[in-house]
């Protein structure tokens, strides 16, 4: 089924599975607004998601991160944080206002393009994070490989699903 106009497209997966260089790359294909819910936390917070995790907890910056997607509707592309869509509240709004994309990533893919976890707080728990948010992330709308493909194939790959081939 074609994408509507005013529907949200986000897409979700672990750390490394390419979300917000995708979701850049499918909001210019789509002509919509990219939005990175970890980007708007760091800027409604005033630091770094690192420094959030490190002086207020994982807790503190779930709370941001609820008050960020359930702000998003419309037209928009989102890149959610690894652990966003596992949030049922967060699940349902994502959920009623569009579609949920699912990139699905091998552990050994992730840490390719991880290299050394780029400051990310939770990476040293992939794999435990990876059992934990399965069956959530399962609940998407689609779910899509992105092993071997590069970011630019994966959105062209969305867009086409999403019936709005370039």
């Amino acid at each position: 089924m074609p994408l509507g106009s005013a529907e949200t497209v986000s897409l979700a997966g672990m750390m490394g599975s390419g979300k917000s260089t995708v979701a850049r790359e499918l909001a210019r294909l789509l002509g919509r607004r990219f939005v990175d819910t970890d980007a708007e936390v760091e800027r409604l917070a005033r630091r770094p998601v690192a420094a959030i995790f490190s002086e207020r907890g994982e807790a503190a910056f779930r709370a941001l991160e609820r008050q960020v997607v359930c702000a998003l509707s419309g037209p928009l592309v989102v890149a959610l944080g690894g652990g966003a869509f596992c949030d049922p509240g967060n699940a349902g709004h994502l959920l009623h206002v569009g579609r949920v994309i699912f990139l699905d990533v091998s552990a050994g893919e992730a840490s390719r393009r991880l290299g050394d976890g780029g400051g990310r707080p939770l990476v040293r728990q992939w794999d435990a994070l990876l059992r934990a948010r399965l069956p959530l992330y399962r609940r998407a709308t689609l779910t899509v490989a992105v092993d071997g493909s590069s970011s630019d194939a994966v959105a062209r790959r969305l867009a086409g699903l999403l019936g709005a081939a370039p």
